[in-house]
């Protein structure tokens, strides 16, 4: 048996692995050993006695799903990240009212497989846990959110609206029923979930702690409760618009009824590990085509999943002219202008890449560019050709050493002078 060990506050993205016996207080069943070929990018191991909010948000929601989604229900204690349910006079007007807590990462993920060790919370129904993908947008500031949000999207950090879809590693109401799979909000709301099951079903012993993880491809995402696979999804029949994720953890308020003598309860999470690996050919970049639709009603003007920055309003979505799918990138204006709009993506393996797309151009700006940068090396870049035909641009043999990469179209024009931007793609080709 194959157990991994809680890393040090000293080495926290260390792991050791044991043969033999070890209690370390969760089934024999669990393992913490990702999938074939994967490598481990990122983690938190929660050895911390407050937050790190560098790399996360708080999930703040005044109110919210019948009750108050707070800050102060998180906490850590040294080893672990705990989520509180509570029931209490949040607005000091002697009524008492729902509290649970949650977290969002400021880091989005990609393809790859991600895991949590955790000890959740069944002590009385009424209370849902939940281990899950899904974007970011500007108004999760609202309604008292966490104003890093905002401040994160007005520094050109995050997109305005990433929000297309999520993947529910699960989904947990207490005290006994449990739920994964993914609900594809961007494209015809199309539900891909494993119904409800009770602890046994899924190997599950909530007294204790489990680990939990999904593995996220181009083809299929796999949900794995303590080693054992328990759900499979075919991403190619979705017909879903991949992006880069934001990570949540939650703990919220449900419509049914709780045992106030129960509360206060505690979902606790050991760590949270991103791993990853090469996905040849596959377009690690979010919304490519610049097709997806996003879950709520933002302007055509803003592309899900891309980063505008500078004279924000001189990028823009068109639908009457385009390479495929139904939409293209615009960047113009009736008077001189400066604009970028850009993606950053993170964790990715290091290697050799190609960034492609296809575009138009009016020509006579002062500079229009397709861009390569951040990526370890020099940045890189391939002017716009003047053409009003669709045409391939490429920057090839992008060799990647800080498993990070920026891909930006930026244009300096005078009033009317344009670019158009489709069908673009970053693929690992070694």
């Amino acid at each position: 048996m194959r157990h991994i060990l809680k890393a040090s506050v000293s080495c926290p993205l260390a792991m050791v692995a044991m043969a033999g016996a070890y209690d370390i207080g969760w089934p024999e069943a669990a393992s913490a050993a990702p999938p074939a070929g994967y490598s481990l990018a990122y983690a938190d191991e929660f050895n911390a006695t407050a937050l790190n909010t560098n790399d996360w948000y708080y999930r703040i929601a005044e109110p919210y799903a019948g009750g108050y989604v707070r800050s102060q229900n998180v906490s850590l204690d040294g080893s672990s990240l705990r989520l509180r349910f509570g029931y209490e006079d949040v607005n000091g007007d002697g009524v008492s009212d729902y509290t649970g807590g949650g977290i969002m990462s400021r880091n989005n993920f990609g393809y790859g497989y991600y895991e949590i060790r955790a000890r959740l919370f069944g002590g009385t129904t009424g209370l849902h846990t939940s281990f899950w993908s899904m974007g970011i947008r500007r108004d999760l500031s609202g309604a008292g959110g966490d104003p890093k949000i905002d401040q994160d999207i007005d520094a050109a950090l995050q997109p305005e609206n990433n929000q297309l879809y999520e993947i529910d590693a699960f989904e947990h109401n207490s005290p006994d029923s449990m739920d994964m799979g993914d609900f594809v909000q961007a494209a015809g709301e199309t539900s891909h979930r494993l119904g409800a099951r009770n602890g046994a079903l899924m190997g599950v012993n909530y007294s204790d702690w489990n680990v939990y993880g999904f593995e996220y491809t181009p083809t299929y995402t796999k949900f794995y409760v303590n080693g054992v696979l328990k759900f499979t999804i075919d991403n190619t029949t979705n017909g879903y618009v991949f992006t880069p994720q934001t990570f949540w953890l939650t703990a919220i308020r449900t419509a049914n009824p709780s045992n106030l003598g129960a509360l206060p309860g505690y979902s606790d999470f050991d760590y949270f590990r991103y791993y990853n690996k090469p996905f040849t050919g596959a377009n690690l970049l979010g919304n490519g085509s610049f097709d997806a639709t996003p879950n709520n009603a933002f302007a055509l003007w803003n592309p899900p999943a891309w980063i505008e920055n500078y004279d924000k309003a001189a990028s823009y979505l068109v639908t009457d002219d385009f390479y495929n799918g139904n939409r293209a990138l615009v960047q113009m204006s009736n008077a001189a202008y400066q604009v970028t709009t850009k993606q950053n993506l993170k964790f990715i393996p290091n290697g050799t890449y190609r960034l492609t797309a296809r575009v138009k151009s009016s020509g006579g700006q002062a500079q229009a560019l397709m861009r390569v940068l951040n990526f370890g090396g020099t940045e890189r870049t391939v002017t716009f050709p003047t053409t009003n035909s669709w045409t391939l641009i490429t920057i090839d043999n992008i060799a990647v050493t800080s498993k990070s990469a920026t891909i930006a179209f930026t244009s300096t024009a005078g009033a009317n002078q344009w670019i158009k931007v489709d069908d673009v793609q970053f693929t690992q080709t070694g």
